[in-house]
């Protein structure tokens, strides 16, 4: 052969030498994350609760001059193990009922708790450093 086309066939020889070309990368195993936890249903409160409720908020004795008034207007509804509390005029809270019948609220001026019981919620408010003694009765429709 002539040193030319030797050359020019060098290439074709080193490529018939080489290995064979190397797999295809398997793809990486899909792994799958476990499934989250299902959350706690929102109506974990004792059922019958669903409903308008409505009573008052006394002042506790021996209250300051400054914690008026002695009787506060309240009402409240309750719809699927959430109530929202009317304190008064224009105070608002709300909360989620818990299983055993509890329930807190706040909503940074007042503050309030209680348990429910059959059909009375039972509990106190405060607000500024004076408490109330709320009762509240489930109405009938």
């Amino acid at each position: 052969m002539r040193p030319q086309l030797a050359f020019l066939a060098l290439p074709l020889i080193l490529a018939a030498c080489a290995s064979e070309a190397p797999p295809a990368p398997r793809p990486a195993p899909v792994v799958q994350a476990p499934a989250a936890p299902a959350p706690s249903p929102i109506n974990a409160a004792p059922p019958g609760l669903d409903g308008r409720w409505a009573g008052e908020a006394r002042l506790q004795p021996g209250q300051g001059a400054s914690c008026r008034p002695a009787r506060i207007p309240t009402a409240m509804t309750v719809n699927q193990g959430r109530a929202a509390l009317a304190f008064g005029r224009g105070q608002r809270l709300e909360g989620t009922i818990t299983s055993d019948g509890m329930i807190n609220f706040a909503n940074g001026v007042v503050s309030a708790q209680g348990n429910f019981q059959g059909n009375q919620m039972q509990g106190e408010a405060s607000r500024e450093g004076c408490v109330w003694r709320l009762s509240l009765r489930k109405r009938l429709r």
